[in-house]
């Protein structure tokens, strides 16, 4: 890691430094209590504390990084602030009373299973709230738990009643917080409205119609899934497509997770980057000139990640893809971890609280992990095996190298929030990977197909079954082997600042190693 932070390339990657204060900023608010006008001050002193100081590059670059970890807490704040007349402030006088609340469905519907039934969930934009005094302005978001199915959509402008609550936490032992995960969202209350509740859609279309666009896109891509495909399998793919993992069932997600592999039932990077090559490759099939094909390559990506979400891991994906294509279009080289830098810069500035989903986490560490390792352990496996230059054995050390990279990165994080460590992973990943790389492709090919040609998106659907199902057995073998997996009683932060230490000293201890051996060959 300590090659990141080399003087001579230090130039190359500002974003490193404002993303490191900005976050920094961003944590100590989420600690402290000091109030916005406490904060703003902090910001201005370094500011000019560090124009003083300009003459002296290491002081004032000090400065500016101290001003920018203040931006950080005082953007956080700012934007946690809620207004006069937000549901918030009214919360307590309905506790045991049923709210009547109007507002604006702001998130696709989603229709669940529970139980022996079907439940709707959706977020919704307040806008009016019943009270004693009549129907009174409001605002802010609430998650709606309908315990019916209901034909409603995005856009719908609806009135209902039902019990006003916090979020549950559903289990004291586990790291992650449902109430924290809905807050990231902006949501602070749920709404549960019982199976013969009051629901009236009042007016449609109300929506945003780029988003409203987008969600026709996706539902049109999850029927063609269900029409061809089983119940289960088209839940994997929709996860795999679309983002969408709420109709997977337990007994599957549970395998993915013991098996360490689960990463790869989200819509990621990885997903993204073949999705990407596959519009690339579509592009260039047509007359247009080399800059318009990644003029419109960025376009569909950053729609493609709208269309899922924008989930955390999908944005930087999207976001990364988008540099490294403006970089060919100008024919400039962009470097990975200034790259990776400007993402989570844009993704703080969307919602700093981001910084906190576990999604996020994971998804940083483990392209950073990949960044800073794979060029080592391929050089320690061309060491151990300098004579195996074939295609085959070249994939395989690849693969390999990406595999551990990612699976030494994320491991403190997963047992952290998890408590499970799965060794199994890093064998796992060097079957699976490219395996959900196919199921990408022939997913892409049915969706492509069962919307133009739907004669031909037969052959697609059986070729993606034999696959899909080939992977999870696959799974299934490797959580059988001894040891594939352990669970942990707890593992605190304390045990996670140990395990991160512990990798640092073993890159430096890697990259001693590998400076040694190329000094003595060059003897």
């Amino acid at each position: 890691m300590e090659e990141i932070f080399e003087q001579k390339r230090a130039v190359h990657r500002p974003f490193l430094g404002v993303v490191l204060a900005f976050g920094t900023g961003i944590l100590l608010e989420s600690h402290t209590d000091m109030p916005l006008r406490a904060l703003v001050p902090l910001v201005l002193l370094p500011v000019t504390l560090g124009f003083l100081a300009r003459n002296r590059k290491n002081t004032s670059t000090l400065f500016v990084l101290l001003a920018l970890a203040a931006l950080g807490a005082v953007y956080t704040q700012s934007r946690q602030a809620l207004p006069k007349d937000h549901i918030e402030h009214s919360a307590r006088y309905y506790r045991r009373s049923p709210v009547l609340v109007e507002g604006t469905i702001a998130s696709d519907v989603e229709k669940r299973n529970f139980f022996k039934g079907k439940k709707t969930v959706f977020h919704l934009a307040v806008k009016r709230l019943k009270t004693p005094w009549g129907w009174q302005e409001r605002s802010g978001k609430i998650l709606v738990n309908l315990f019916r199915e209901e034909q409603l959509a995005y856009g719908d402008c609806i009135r209902l009643e039902g019990k006003l609550h916090r979020p549950f936490e559903f289990s004291d032992d586990s790291k992650f917080s449902y109430r924290e995960y809905l807050n990231v969202k902006g949501i602070r209350f749920i709404v549960s409205v019982k199976k013969q509740g009051y629901v009236e859609i009042r007016e449609s279309g109300k929506g945003n119609p780029l988003k409203a666009v987008s969600l026709k896109v996706k539902h049109r891509f999850n029927q063609v899934l269900a029409d061809n495909l089983s119940k289960n399998e088209a839940s994997i793919m929709q996860a795999f497509l679309v983002g969408d993992r709420y109709n997977i069932p337990s007994s599957i997600v549970d395998l993915f997770k013991i098996s360490g592999v689960a990463h790869i039932l989200a819509i990621s990077g990885f997903n993204l980057g073949i999705i990407a090559f596959q519009i690339l490759l579509f592009l260039k099939m047509l007359p247009i000139p080399r800059r318009a094909q990644y003029f419109l390559a960025i376009v569909l990506i950053n729609f493609y990640a709208f269309l899922t979400g924008g989930q955390p891991a999908v944005v930087r994906a999207a976001i990364m893809g988008s540099v490294i294509l403006v970089g060919y279009m100008i024919e400039r080289e962009s470097d990975s971890i200034n790259t990776l830098s400007l993402a989570a810069i844009l993704i703080f500035l969307m919602n700093p609280l981001n910084l906190f989903d576990v999604g996020f986490q994971l998804s940083f560490i483990s392209v950073f992990s990949i960044i800073v390792f794979y060029r080592k352990f391929m050089k320690v496996f061309q060491l151990l095996f300098p004579e195996n230059k074939s295609k085959i054995a070249t994939y395989v050390m690849q693969s390999s190298a990406v595999s551990l990279s990612a699976s030494l990165g994320v491991t403190g994080v997963i047992a952290y929030y998890f408590q499970i460590v799965t060794p199994v992973a890093i064998l796992a990943n060097l079957f699976v990977v490219p395996m959900s790389g196919a199921i990408v492709t022939l997913g892409m090919g049915l969706l492509f197909t069962g919307i133009v040609v739907p004669p031909i998106a037969f052959a697609f659907a059986q070729c993606l079954k034999v696959v899909l199902n080939g992977m999870v057995a696959v799974i299934f073998l490797f959580i059988q082997v001894p040891g594939a997996f352990f669970r942990l009683k707890a593992f605190s932060l304390w045990s996670v600042s140990i395990y991160y230490g512990l990798l640092l000293i073993m890159t430096g201890i890697l990259k001693w190693g590998l400076s040694r051996r190329q000094a003595a060959k060059q003897q």
